[in-house]
């Protein structure tokens, strides 16, 4: 089979024969490198730089309830190695690809910074926690300092330590992992 790259819609398709819900597509007309892409995404590696291809919706419902799934064409509208639109009807894509303004590249350039922004925080929060958990294995808290000074190091290092929900989990890094889960869910990531 091979591998192919996924194109998410921003809005779900409706298959044409059962009605299900079809959030993305799979397609091998890109550079087939299980790459993800929606509209706005630089799509690399296909030889169209500026046109429509022709894909298939593959609905997963009838195809489980034993049906064929319909042969419902959809249309990637691709301006100048962007994906400019997903669409149902020819018509449609082609007056997509002529309709690309600046406002379209400012929104998908702005959508593109914001979703870099949000991966770099999730990751800058995961590495600071197992960072915190690994100083916490190689420098374990000792005995209470006797002296003023001490306990106040202590205490301060306290503050920049993980919560003791984690360091006393039996897996700690198990916990370290759904806790940054639960906040990329909280945060809509």
């Amino acid at each position: 089979m091979g591998m192919f790259d996924t194109i998410h819609f921003k809005k779900p398709l409706a298959c044409p024969s059962c009605g299900a819900e079809i959030t993305s597509l799979q397609t091998k007309d890109f550079e087939c490198g299980l790459t993800s892409y929606q509209i706005g995404s630089v799509l690399r590696g296909g030889s169209v730089h500026s046109g429509i291809i022709k894909e298939t919706l593959w609905c997963d419902a009838c195809h489980k309830a034993g049906r064929s799934p319909a042969n419902s064409p959809v249309y990637l509208v691709v301006w100048h190695t962007v994906l400019a639109g997903v669409e149902r009807e020819l018509a449609k894509a082609e007056a997509r690809l002529t309709a690309v303004d600046r406002l379209d590249l400012i929104a998908w350039l702005d959508e593109a910074q914001l979703e870099a922004d949000r991966w770099h925080r999730r990751y800058s929060k995961l590495h600071s926690d197992v960072t915190r958990w690994h100083e916490h294995l190689t420098n374990p808290p000792g005995p209470e300092p006797a002296d003023e000074e001490g306990k106040r190091q202590r205490a301060f290092r306290r503050l920049l330590s993980l919560p003791d929900e984690i360091l006393n989990a039996s897996d700690p890094l198990a916990a370290i992992l759904a806790a940054n889960q639960i906040n990329s869910e909280e945060h809509g990531h």
